[in-house]
């Protein structure tokens, strides 16, 4: 049995680590936390998944699609096959996208009523995909927001009852389509809950929340997410039907199998 000297030196040496691990927490810089967050939005790394994908116009009416997600990523090469599934007007409908470091990204949207793909370059990759409320860009992959982004942090706040960094974010290079982001991620987690995209003269433009969070393999991740379009009053709600943690051939990430 511990002596009441011992056990005082066990409290104390306890509360100064627990102090010193707050105090490192908040130290972190903006670009630091943002480091943090990295591969912990959903559907990042590599795996399949179903989901459902629901179109909400500004007056509240829905309409959903159910598609699949290939996904094979390395330390070089990010590899994306989105496939609608149903219904039967928009099934077989594909968007691939590779993003290799050092090489031209390619992005091809085939559609089987014209039996030809098309490519996606340039501005074109800023435009909305399949009356979603994401554009080619947001949904197609490629650089990491620590990437394209300077992050500054903005004093804490609480969203959704979780204790949040805020950071705000710059374009590291011109010609981007929003002038700043605001984000808010969690800190125990480091989980990215709320980004807003801002356009010129501070005019909210797009709001995106994660939410319905499950631990899945001693992680978090979101199974819903919106996107909502602030200016239009349209929203994009994802829901995550079911994972699949297996690696997907490349089979998948041909123009072979886009023409299937």
């Amino acid at each position: 049995m511990k002596t009441k000297k011992e056990r005082w030196v066990i409290l104390a040496l306890t509360t100064l680590f627990l102090a010193a691990s707050l105090s490192s927490a908040q130290d972190l810089t903006g670009d630091e936390i943002l480091e943090k967050i990295k591969g912990k939005i959903s559907l990042t790394g590599s795996g399949m998944a179903t989901i459902k994908l629901i179109m909400e116009n500004e007056r509240g009416e829905q309409g959903s699609n159910t598609i699949k997600v290939y996904r094979k990523v390395s330390e070089k090469i990010e590899k994306q096959l989105i496939e609608y599934l149903e219904p039967a007007d928009v099934k077989g409908i594909k968007l691939l996208s590779i993003i290799e470091k050092g090489k031209e990204d390619i992005m091809r949207l085939y559609s089987p009523a014209l039996g030809i793909e098309q490519r996606i370059a340039g501005q074109s990759k800023k435009g909305y995909f399949m009356n979603t409320d994401f554009t080619y860009e947001e949904i197609g992959g490629g650089k990491s927001y620590e990437e394209k982004y300077k992050a500054e942090k903005l004093e804490d706040e609480i969203f959704e009852d979780y204790p949040c960094y805020v950071l705000k974010l710059d374009p590291k290079e011109k010609g981007t389509k929003y002038t700043y982001l605001k984000m808010w991620v969690w800190k125990e987690e480091f989980l990215l809950l709320k980004i807003e995209f801002y356009e010129e003269e501070g005019r909210l433009a797009k709001s995106l929340t994660n939410s319905d969070l499950r631990k899945e393999n001693g992680e978090y991740m979101a199974y819903k997410i919106v996107m909502a379009n602030e200016i239009k009053g349209t929203k994009t709600i994802v829901e995550i039907l079911e994972i699949e943690e297996k690696e997907p051939s490349d089979d998948y990430f041909t123009i072979r199998y886009l023409r299937r």
